[in-house]
């Protein structure tokens, strides 16, 4: 009983001096350092869900469904001004790696086709590309893939599979499904994707007006690297 107490005594003691417990190494080099498999009886995991930590770093197990289970979000506007709806806003992309890049995934719908009419849309944030030598822009920007899409300023009628993906640049037109461009047309499923150069966030938005709406299930956000 000594001999423990005299153990627990002197591991305190050197860990208030380092700041860093070892279990198993005399080296540790974080706050605790595991050298083997560590068990936390609390966690007990039958169902195989994932370990996750809360906003208090307090660790809990979560379903894979409750990550990757669409979420619905439904925007409308009784009025003729903007009624902006946040789909998603976080981390996206590393400005420091020219590389990385984040898809957002998305099926939605709009009451002007009475929801009878879905567009399945990948917004896909990356680097810009100077089309001439190839070499990367320095500059983040988003694109919509997606099953409508425009020739011009026209837009492209649905393309049902096994079609490939429409790629839509928008422009500064009123017939836009996607983009920042002109919202002066009423029936449009707009969506607003705003980079924040510096931090690598995005935020897209749901973008609707006189008595529309827009019914919007994110599906899945996939990034490039790890963040």
């Amino acid at each position: 009983m000594k001999t423990k107490s005299f153990f627990l005594a002197a591991l305190a003691i050197c860990g208030s001096l380092t700041a860093q417990v070892g279990i198993n190494t005399t080296s540790p080099t974080q706050a605790l350092d595991v050298n083997g498999l560590l068990r936390v009886r609390g966690l007990s995991n039958a169902e195989k869900k994932i370990v996750a930590a809360d906003a208090e770093g307090v660790l809990f197990l979560l379903s894979p469904e409750e990550i990757f289970a669409p979420k619905a979000l439904l925007n409308t506007s009784m009025s003729s001004a903007e009624q902006r709806l946040t789909i998603y806003e976080g981390k996206c992309f590393q400005p420091v790696d020219n590389a990385s890049s984040c898809t957002v995934s998305i099926n939605h719908y709009t009451s002007c086709a009475g929801f009878s009419n879905p567009v399945d849309t990948q917004i896909v944030v990356g680097q810009g590309i100077n089309t001439s030598n190839g070499q990367f822009l320095g500059t983040w920007t988003a694109r919509y893939i997606d099953n409508k899409g425009f020739a011009g300023a026209a837009p492209v009628a649905n393309q049902t599979a096994p079609d490939y993906p429409r790629i839509s640049y928008p422009g500064a037109n009123t017939v836009n499904y996607l983009g920042n461009g002109n919202f002066a047309g009423q029936c449009n499923t707009d969506l607003v994707t705003t980079i924040n150069q510096t931090t690598g966030d995005i935020k897209i938005e749901s973008v609707k007006r006189s008595m529309y709406a827009h019914l919007v299930y994110l599906i899945n956000i996939a990034r490039s690297r790890s963040l």
